[in-house]
């Protein structure tokens, strides 16, 4: 990446390239690409920019297996739109993806309902729905939805869920291995925060 502009470089002039994990989302660019060898692709930003969660879901990946976007919050630049990420959620331009990370996001809850009629999700072997601001309401959104059993794992760590919405979800899939840690509590944090925002 182009450090000093935020730009990443042209990922046709390594074809080989498999593995992409970039942290920070300052300025940050991206075209959409087609790329035949990328198999995981990782955003690490506190606020990672629209254009850039655009350009991923237009790109086409055959072949990329795991997809991680840490989200953000607005207020440093985080300023995706659940509409920005049906591309993504069809996965019709991500045959091969069996992990998806919709992670560190304001818009938790409203991802989940989302994620809950995903095509995608029904190939997945794990999702993650981490670090972001996850409440009763977008837990029940995906308890709602499409069955999760098929999932090995899935990750709603760092999360603001009542002690009874937790054992639901325990109970509804006994089968998967379910991360609840980190659980927080709005009255104590004075409000909804990311896990990580600047």
């Amino acid at each position: 990446m182009d450090q000093a502009r935020g730009h990443l470089a042209d990922l046709r002039g390594v074809p080989e390239l498999e593995c992409l994990e970039v942290r920070g989302g300052d300025g940050l660019v991206l075209e959409p690409v087609e790329h035949e060898s990328l198999r995981v692709l990782r955003f690490e930003s506190g606020g990672l920019p629209a254009g850039v969660v655009r350009a991923v879901g237009a790109s086409e990946l055959p072949n990329l297996v795991q997809l991680d976007l840490w989200l953000g919050d607005d207020v440093y630049g985080g300023d995706a739109a659940v509409t920005d990420l049906a591309p993504l959620l069809s996965g019709e331009r991500l045959p091969s993806l069996r992990h998806l990370g919709l992670e560190d996001s304001v818009l938790q809850d409203e991802i989940a309902a989302a994620a809950a009629g995903a095509p995608v999700v029904a190939r997945l072997e794990t999702l993650s729905l981490a670090m972001g601001t996850l409440t009763d309401r977008g837990a029940e959104a995906l308890l709602a939805g499409q069955p999760l059993t098929h999932l090995h794992e899935l990750d709603l760590s760092y999360h603001y869920l009542s002690e009874p919405m937790m054992e639901r979800l325990r109970a509804a899939l006994p089968g998967v291995e379910v991360d609840l840690d980190g659980g927080r509590d709005e009255e104590d944090d004075g409000g909804f925060f990311v896990d990580v925002a600047e």
